[in-house]
């Protein structure tokens, strides 16, 4: 069974071996030099095989009409001499036909094929039987190829042969044989000028695709590496080069496209500063799901308002109530993000903050608590720089709460809000009224929940009644968190004032 399952791998090996030894990347330049160079040999090759061939069949034709023209004029020569019996005058017409360039031998036969004169190399006698007995026609010239051993060397031999006709009377033979070799040398010489054309045609084919390969591929490898640079993030890459042709359309349509993400990245930017970037995130990720509504989630809220902010304001300017609310909100959004929160809105002198959505956070309920300990220590560290400078401190009272929300888009189709909105909203809200100036207030069914037990240094507060409740709401007042978040805490909070010293923003 183990044999069979081996044996039945194979094939899936063979394959994952196969796609191990294909190059993970060949460069589109060489495929199209390699498509060139192979359609060039390819090219020249057909054409050398149709040269050659014409060549050679030109040759043959020419050596057959020589042939033919020759084996005639021997055939009218000797007539007379044969009808006369004067062997003499025969011999020294075979002997006149080898002066003939190309000619190797020249025989003549009497009308019983008996030799009567014979110069040169003639076909063997095994062949010159059949060559002779096939021209019984008067209109008929027989040729006969054969290989002759002649120093040493192989050589190819032709011969022709035509009957000496008087009165349509047969009365004898001529046969001349010409060097074949020089056709077979032909053809090598031929061979060999036109396979030197054809390599040196793929060399400089190939140079020349590798080049064009290079040129072409070229605006296709910027275009990669434009694709490399966006997907970085880089989307101020743009092409200088102007093409007229498709890759130019295609630069001109990537320059068009990296304009388009650059203004949504400034978009992006934008609305994230007016809303939390955490809600960006989730509303930008999913824009066919931006529609009214929301679902119940388990969340914490944290108000965080100035007290006495009416008489504040009217001791000061415009202008400096706008510098004092970005100085102290902006300390307010850097502790929301060091605990996993974010600012849901800013309303007037109070900013709301939300933990636990959009994304879940098993621990909003502890990190709200931490947040609102972070934010009274970084608000008395800011006071202390405001009262160094000769400037009026500013005191907030914070409140938390924790409890089931609904948390989605709130408003209309023209105009909504991610939020929260609850009973537990409220209670909070409420509790930021009874708060003092740098306390933190939170209810008694938050301080009492699990995940705050042992973790706060706390004292009980007022119990209050809260309009549209039936019970009194009791109170805790948060001090201080114990160790180890006490200790987080310090690293927050100092990694925060760095931030600010440097000129940094979260």
């Amino acid at each position: 069974m183990r044999i069979l399952q081996q044996i039945a791998s194979l094939p899936s090996h063979a394959s994952q071996l196969w796609q191990n030894l294909q190059p993970r990347h060949f460069p589109i330049a060489y495929k199209l030099a390699l498509v060139i160079t192979l359609v060039i040999t390819l090219g020249m090759s057909l054409l050398g095989m149709v040269v050659v061939d014409n060549q050679t069949r030109l040759l043959r034709q020419q050596m057959n009409h020589f042939g033919h023209a020759l084996i005639g004029q021997m055939a009218e020569t000797v007539k007379e001499p044969l009808l006369a019996g004067d062997v003499l005058a025969l011999r020294l017409a075979a002997g006149g036909m080898m002066r003939h360039g190309g000619v190797r031998g020249a025989a003549i036969y009497s009308d019983e094929l008996e030799p009567l004169a014979s110069e040169g190399e003639t076909p063997p006698a095994r062949h010159l039987q059949q060559l002779l007995g096939q021209a019984t026609d008067a209109a008929i010239i027989t040729t006969m190829e054969w290989e002759s051993l002649s120093q040493g060397k192989d050589r190819g031999m032709i011969a022709f042969s035509a009957p000496i006709v008087v009165r349509e009377l047969i009365i004898g033979y001529v046969l001349l044989t010409f060097d074949h070799s020089q056709l077979s040398q032909a053809q090598r010489d031929t061979l060999r000028a036109v396979t030197t054309a054809t390599l040196l045609m793929v060399f400089l084919g190939a140079v020349a695709a590798i080049i064009l390969g290079q040129r072409l591929s070229r605006p296709i490898n910027d275009l990669m590496d434009a694709s490399l640079q966006i997907s970085q993030g880089n989307y101020s890459f743009r092409f200088a080069e102007r093409r007229n042709d498709e890759l130019g359309t295609l630069m001109q349509a990537f320059n068009t496209m990296s304009d388009g993400l650059v203004r949504k990245e400034q978009v992006e930017q934008v609305f994230s500063r007016y809303v939390s970037p955490k809600v960006a995130r989730e509303v930008l990720s999913d824009l066919d799901q931006v529609q009214l509504g929301g679902q119940h989630v388990e969340a914490s809220v944290l108000f965080a308002d100035i007290a006495g902010f009416t008489a504040l304001s009217e001791s000061l300017t415009p202008q400096q109530i706008s510098t004092l609310l970005n100085d102290y909100f902006g300390v307010i959004a850097q502790a929301a993000q060091a605990y996993q929160g974010h600012v849901d809105k800013y309303m007037g002198d109070c900013a709301m903050l939300v933990f636990g959505v959009p994304q879940a956070d098993e621990l909003h309920t502890l990190n709200a608590v931490c947040c609102a300990v972070l934010i009274q220590r970084l608000i008395s560290e800011l006071n202390r720089q405001r009262q160094a400078d000769g400037q009026i401190p500013v005191h907030f009272h914070v409140s938390c709460n924790s409890g089931i929300m609904l948390a989605g888009n709130m408003g209309s189709h023209d105009r909504m809000d991610y939020t929260v909105v609850g009973d537990a909203v409220n209670i909070a809200s409420r509790l930021s009224t009874v708060a003092g100036a740098d306390q933190i207030i939170i209810s008694k069914v938050m301080h009492n929940l699990p995940v705050l037990a042992d973790k706060l240094i706390s004292r009980k507060h007022e119990t209050i009644r809260l309009r549209g409740k039936q019970h009194p709401v009791a109170t805790f007042e948060v001090l201080d968190l114990t160790e180890p978040l006490r200790s987080q805490l310090e690293q927050h909070y100092h990694h925060i004032l760095r931030q600010r010293c440097s000129g940094q923003a979260v």
